[in-house]
């Protein structure tokens, strides 16, 4: 079976404007294959899904908080486009083994995809869950919120295989899907990847039959991925709800609530507690001025780029350095800082772009460090800054050093990913000094930092190893092929093995470089 050219077209468009998670550096060679569309598409839409390898993914320990974290996995480029390209083209048979939307109990990512390469329904996000919770609350007198633990990774591939079943999908998808998943886990039979936007879906259509279940027991329920709030009337009845939702979750598929924080509260103070849990709640008012006009000229959009040409001089001098210094300072100076919502902000800062806050965030990045991803991001974003980049290049190979950053690996990549996406950063030289004691994970951004200062005569150095190198690090430096001389490079890449699709599509654009 192969898949409609429309559904790859689709996922490219989505993977160049999302990525492939908002965890990672986007993948170079997602961007290649966009650049040589229509070549791109012809020739992954040849290809037999049944013949199709999965490739090698990656798999990472993200800091969450001070002491938290979660694990996440990267997929191989190829099979993040194939899966997105699955839950576009099948997105209508999973959605519809789900609770209704009429229904107003599931909220979290409702299939609703756009040409563009958005996916899910933005109406139905976080804060609607919670808005609605609210409301919900004031017509009972108590509600109980509950999660479930490691949910992603205590996913049952065998529920989600009867689920892709009887939906209705070919074999041939269901039989590469679970092998995906068997592949990423190392044949444990549990467990989706973290990370790939696609896998959303995938885990929402796992629990329908606990939905379901809850909603035949005539529980009144609102769910949010692994959160669930139930709304009874008597503490008793609360009591009983607990079990009788942990009981539908061992029976369908072993898994179980975290005790820590299931939490019986009043409608009264459920609703305050609705109030603290939006996404969009400012520090202070500040925060709040500024998240305003960025709602204004991004009309709403989290995922538009707003540019600075496009504020007015008077919205322009709202971002002033004080301003996002007091901002930060607020969030961090709290015992507990409150990172998921930091990282929010973050991410609102870099659709603007505006540098007022890189040197508050280099100065202070051992205490950013579970924003690294967002705080990256930020940087990436930023066009128009009056102090030197090169120190800020600096700065970041101190911190590189720091016991901190050098026992995570995910900590590491991040920062060194910088110096290929922005190249004013410089300090190549200081990183190829370093190329032979890394990791390959790190190695792979080494050689695409050459890639982007087009240092080709380092590069030349490293054609003899290229059979050695993992896939990860091969594709980079297929890529970074394009820095060699044309004759050199075009006699160079007749001799690899394109027998692999992405491969394939690398190498090709690397000629036509």
């Amino acid at each position: 079976m192969k898949l409609h050219s429309d559904s790859l077209a689709w996922a490219v468009r989505h993977l160049t404007s999302l990525g492939d998670s908002d965890l990672f550096p986007k993948p170079i060679e997602i961007d290649i294959i966009a650049a040589l569309g229509h070549d791109a598409i012809d020739c992954l839409s040849d290809v037999e899904l049944s013949s199709l390898r999965y490739g090698p993914s990656r798999r990472f320990i993200i800091p969450k908080g001070e002491l938290s974290y979660r694990v996440a996995t990267q997929l191989d480029p190829l099979d993040s486009i194939f899966l997105a390209a699955i839950v576009r083209q099948f997105g209508e048979y999973f959605e519809a083994r789900r609770r209704p939307l009429a229904e107003k109990v599931v909220f979290s990512y409702r299939y609703s995809p756009d040409p563009d390469g958005q996916l899910y329904d933005p109406s139905y996000s976080w804060n609607e869950f919670w808005s609605h919770c609210y409301g919900l609350a004031g017509k009972y007198n108590y509600a109980v919120v509950l999660d479930v633990a490691d949910f992603y990774n205590q996913i049952y591939h065998h529920v989600l295989e009867n689920q892709i079943t009887e939906a209705g999908i070919p074999n041939q998808v269901k039989n590469w899907v679970v092998g995906l998943l068997g592949h990423v886990t190392a044949m444990v039979s549990r467990g989706i990847p973290v990370g790939p936007h696609s896998s959303h879906l995938l885990a929402e259509v796992a629990l329908a039959p606990v939905d379901n279940s809850l909603i035949m027991k005539g529980i009144t329920f609102c769910r949010y991925v692994d959160d669930i709030v139930l709304f009874c009337d008597s503490l008793k009845e609360a009591h009983t709800l607990i079990f009788e939702t942990a009981a539908v979750l061992d029976r369908q598929q072993r898994l179980i609530l975290q005790n820590q924080k299931t939490r019986i509260l009043a409608s009264h103070t459920f609703r305050e507690y609705c109030k603290t849990m939006s996404e969009d709640r400012p520090i202070n008012d500040l925060e709040s001025n500024l998240l305003s006009i960025i709602q204004k000229y991004s009309k709403g959009d989290p995922y538009r780029i707003v540019h600075l040409s496009e504020l007015s001089d008077e919205d322009l001098k709202q971002f002033g350095k004080e301003t996002v210094a007091k901002i930060l300072d607020e969030y961090l100076d709290k015992d507990q800082p409150n990172y998921a919502r930091l990282r929010w902000f973050m991410r609102r800062l870099a659709q603007i772009g505006h540098p007022s806050g890189v040197k508050y965030c280099i100065e202070h990045l051992n205490r950013l460090l579970p924003a690294i991803g967002e705080v990256c991001r930020y940087f990436v974003s930023v066009s128009d800054y009056e102090n030197s980049w090169d120190d800020t290049g600096s700065a970041l190979l101190q911190m590189i050093n720091d016991p901190l950053v050098r026992s995570n690996e995910y900590l590491q990549l991040s920062i060194y990913s910088l110096f290929n996406r922005k190249v004013e950063l410089d300090h190549f030289k200081s990183l190829v000094t370093t190329y032979g004691s890394l990791s390959p994970c790190l190695k792979r951004e080494v050689i695409l930092a050459a890639h982007a200062v087009h240092a080709g005569d380092w590069l030349r150095e490293l054609k003899e190893h290229l059979n050695a190198m993992d896939v990860w690090n091969r594709r980079a430096f297929l890529v970074a092929c394009a820095n060699l001389r044309k004759e050199e490079r075009r006699f160079f890449l007749r001799q690899v093995d394109t027998s692999n699709p992405l491969d394939r599509l690398i190498v090709k654009w690397a000629r036509e470089q």
